[in-house]
């Protein structure tokens, strides 16, 4: 059975702009009053723990699959986001990638890219849930402030414009000519780009809705300490009727002779194609982060924070430590990811917020990479 398509889209949109503008690791003065503000910004979070990045984007498996091979995700957002006062609003295009394997099945893929025969174990475990969605929306909310301790939440209403979740489970063979044997169980909703290659029909809604609810918070508990708050997609639910829907069997009983004279067996797929309710969730995407002034490196133009960050996407945790510099006018923070190691870099003004964070030096050999940019502009 031929697993070509099994990682290549989820993973295929994920190099990348990003920006930080929900994702603000900068501290904030909770004493302010509310300013008007208008935000541009792009975002983009991707990481594997399958291969590299770029090998992925170009379909180039040439190097193993990690041992631990699980998840690879790549969420990514352009919009622009007002404050007024205290309401905020804010339009979006939204584009989430999210796959979920185990290590058979990785090395099962890379194997049958590589034209090597599938005999380095007995059997191979095939699991595969591949979810992805792209949805046009809006945002809208309100910020409460108070002497210590400011709350934001924003409910966001999305139009779903693609969607697909695939799932995939089995066990085939390698056998020394290359021929490939086993089942595999398939099911899957989709508007488009679907495993068996269907087009799409009339009777398909390939459009639906979804509601989500952010949450952040903020509070300064004294003057060298405070902790900051961000829930993305806090609570989600997305709905699609009358959507594209196979279910099936992929088995290698047919056999037939080769050119070669040798026996070959041909994947056959029973099933049936038709149309069904469809509803889905999005995890999680959780930032708690934790500012400490350091007076004793502080003078009058630069004070010195320590921040620590724990950061939830998909099913992975993450956790970071660092500094960050608060000089008259901007501010610089250098982190690092303690378990991937790969370095944080992080400018923001008044006018504009960058970031850019790599596991390797070496792109090719990335497999957590994070660029992004926020532009912004205050009036009264």
């Amino acid at each position: 059975m031929n697993t070509k398509n099994f990682f290549l889209a989820p993973l295929i949109a994920s190099l990348l702009f990003c920006s930080i503008h929900n994702n603000s690791y900068a501290s904030e003065d909770n004493n302010k009053a509310a300013k008007n503000e208008i935000s541009s910004y792009i975002i983009s979070e991707s990481y594997s723990n399958i291969l590299p990045v770029k090998l992925l984007l170009k379909d180039d498996w040439k190097q193993a699959p990690a041992e631990d091979a699980s998840i690879g995700f790549t969420q990514n957002e352009i919009g622009v986001k007002a404050y007024w006062q205290n309401f905020t609003f804010g339009i979006a295009h939204r584009l989430d990638y999210f796959v979920y394997t185990n290590s058979d099945t990785a090395e099962a893929f890379y194997l049958e890219r590589t034209d090597q025969p599938l005999t380095t174990q007995d059997s191979y475990k095939l699991s595969l849930k591949l979810h992805h969605q792209r949805s046009n929306g809006f945002r809208f909310g309100y910020k409460w402030q108070y002497e210590s301790f400011s709350t934001e939440v924003n409910i966001g209403y999305w139009d779903v414009t693609a969607t697909r979740e695939s799932h995939i489970n089995g066990e085939v063979f390698g056998e020394e000519n290359n021929n490939i044997t086993g089942t595999a169980q398939l099911s899957e909703f989709y508007s488009d780009k679907n495993f068996l290659k269907r087009d799409k029909f009339d009777r398909w809604d390939i459009d639906g809705y979804g509601v989500t609810v952010d949450v952040s918070a903020l509070w300064q508990i004294n003057n060298k300490l405070n902790l900051a708050l961000h829930i993305k997609d806090l609570y989600s639910k997305y709905r699609m009727k009358n959507l594209g829907y196979s279910e099936g069997n992929v088995d290698t009983e047919g056999t037939f002779i080769n050119s070669l004279g040798g026996q070959s067996y041909l994947p056959l797929y029973r099933g049936k194609e038709t149309s069904d309710n469809y509803q889905f969730e999005l995890p999680e995407h959780i930032n708690l982060i934790a500012h400490y002034q350091e007076d004793s490196f502080s003078s009058e133009t630069l004070d010195i924070n320590y921040v620590a960050r724990y950061k939830r996407q998909g099913t992975v945790n993450f956790y970071y430590a660092g500094v960050q510099l608060d000089f008259d006018t901007a501010t610089l923070s250098l982190m690092l990811d303690l378990e991937n190691l790969s370095p944080q870099v992080q400018y923001k003004n008044q006018w504009f917020n960058i970031i850019f964070a790599i596991d390797e030096l070496d792109i090719e050999k990335a497999k957590q990479f994070t660029l992004g940019m926020a532009v912004n502009y205050s009036f009264n």
